[in-house]
């Protein structure tokens, strides 16, 4: 059976999820919901660990500088999500580039 973020009402369940899919360890100290939320946030190829930067002056463009985003599609659940440095060790085995619609680059 998949895991279902929603109905998860355990933070050992949630824990021993995150150490298999992502080999991150998780503060159970915290509430539930914002274990939930740093799952989300990793399932979006984002890091918990790191936290955000306070944006700098404004510049011309807010798009410049910046790379253009890449997406991944993990094949054994054909889904897509935003690509994240700390997948670099899963690329080729179960992960492969795509653009935002999931098509093969």
């Amino acid at each position: 059976m998949a895991f279902d973020l929603q109905t998860c009402r355990s933070k050992d369940e949630l824990e021993s999820f995150t150490r298999q899919m992502f080999n991150v360890e998780l503060d159970k100290r915290k509430k539930l919901d914002d274990l939930k939320d740093e799952v989300r946030l990793l399932m979006n190829g984002g890091d918990p660990l790191v936290k955000p930067e306070e944006p700098e002056e404004a510049t011309s463009s807010p798009m410049a500088g910046r790379k253009p985003l890449q997406f991944v599609l993990n094949k054994n659940t054909n889904s897509v999500f935003i690509y994240n440095p700390r997948l670099k060790k899963r690329m080729g085995v179960d992960l492969e580039f795509c653009d935002q619609q999931g098509n093969r680059l």
